[in-house]
């Protein structure tokens, strides 16, 4: 057993007074944080209140121990260690009884009393300091130093840096439903503006957002002028829910980008797809794209064809080297020209039949066919399918043989 040793001001007993049990639990959590135990709060039934130690009681497992698939960790030792308030009618308290006695090793250093519940402590105005810091984009590390610094150390900090980081999430997510409804008002003001502003919601079965799409009046305009070829990417997440943000982008008369839609997707599925197809399809009044490129993904090639039939479907060549890029670095550490030949071969417009020669010639030069220390098997689409004007359908594929 052990008992705190403490000098007597911080000790709780018998027939202390207090205003409220708010004021009796900060007391008993003071002397707690010194003695190096968490407080639990217990049952209170109006005429007494009990505070416990974290670790008081035994953790039972709700169904049969033959259904346990693992040992479950717990800190329960049943440790004893309570204080017992009684309660009075104009809301005053005294204690009635404690008990000092642990069954525990207590953690009497600083850095690790901050990590039991009951002694973290978020003071209102410095969480509001820390949310301010988190609009100015201050990184997480900075965020800590500069709490260790206005508590005269990271030993002394009330809380750790997992609590800080939950912290800003909470705040994250209690802006979302402001978010929305920003998002949405937003949209309709757009929409009074210029009635062809486009946007979609789409609202799952539990009636919440699940995918957003919008394009402006000016971006629809463009896509009626340079509606060729469209790229479709969701390479890019946005910083605060991990979302795939997806963007239509097309190429105008003077070779620049132009945003012909953006949509943000709840995850990447076939059907997540179908869906934004389907809407920019609705957007652009049923003008299908002559030619759409995309990276590998799979439910992306899955869904184009369903929604897309008369567009054909190609993959971006930055796409796929980059894919590959890992294996490619090798054999270009070993061929310093192989790079050059390479990407010319890629670059050039070749028909389908000189593709074919040029690559034989390539393989055969750095005698790559038969190296399978350098080259392993796998699946790519023709060059063709990259951003040449005539090429086949993303299907018809070639193979590669490569061992690494």
């Amino acid at each position: 057993m052990q008992r705190p040793d403490l000098p007597d001001y911080l000790l709780p007993k018998i027939n202390m007074q207090f205003n409220t049990t708010d004021e009796a639990f900060s007391f008993y959590n003071r002397y707690a944080r010194h003695a190096g135990f968490g407080l639990r709060k217990g049952q209170n039934d109006g005429r007494r209140s009990y505070l416990y130690c974290s670790r008081q009681g035994r953790h039972k497992f709700g169904g049969h121990e033959t259904e346990r698939i693992r040992d479950k960790t717990t800190k329960r030792t049943g440790c004893l260690a309570r204080l017992r308030l009684k309660l009075r009618n104009d809301g005053t308290c005294f204690i009635a009884d404690v008990t000092y006695d642990h069954n525990h090793q207590l953690d009497l250093s600083a850095p690790m009393v901050v990590f039991l519940r009951s002694h973290k402590n978020f003071d209102p105005h410095e969480m509001q300091l820390v949310e301010q810091l988190k609009k100015s984009n201050a990184p997480h590390g900075s965020i800590m130093s500069f709490l260790a610094s206005m508590h005269g150390g990271h030993h002394n900090l009330p809380h750790n840096s997992r609590d800080i980081h939950n912290r800003k999430e909470d705040n994250v997510w209690k802006a979302t439903e402001h978010d929305l409804f920003r998002l949405l008002a937003f949209f309709h003001e757009m929409k009074s503006v210029n009635k062809n502003f486009f946007y979609e919601i789409k609202i799952d079965e539990i009636e919440s957002i699940s995918h957003i799409f919008r394009a402006n009046a000016s971006s629809r305009g463009a896509y009626e002028d340079f509606n060729d070829c469209v790229t479709f990417d969701t390479t890019y997440k946005t910083n605060k829910f991990r979302m795939p943000l997806g963007v239509f982008v097309g190429v105008n008369n003077h070779l620049q980008s132009t945003i012909f839609a953006i949509a943000l997707l709840r995850d990447e599925t076939i059907e997540s797809f179908q869906w934004v197809f389907s809407t920019f399809l609705r957007c652009i009044n049923g003008k299908h794209p002559i030619c759409i490129l995309t990276d590998q993904c799979p439910s992306m090639a899955e869904a184009i064809p369903t929604v897309l039939p008369d567009t054909l479907h190609k993959l971006r060549r930055w796409h796929v080297v980059k894919k590959y890029r890992d294996d490619l670095v090798k054999i270009y550490a070993q061929q310093p020209a192989f790079k050059d030949k390479l990407h010319s071969i890629l670059n050039w417009p070749l028909m389908p039949t000189e593709f074919e020669d040029a690559w034989a010639g390539l393989m055969n030069k750095y005698s790559l066919q038969e190296d399978e220390k350098h080259w392993r098997s796998y699946t790519v689409n023709r060059p063709e399918v990259f951003e040449t004007a005539a090429c086949p359908p993303v299907g018809d594929e070639l193979q590669w043989k490569i061992t690494l």
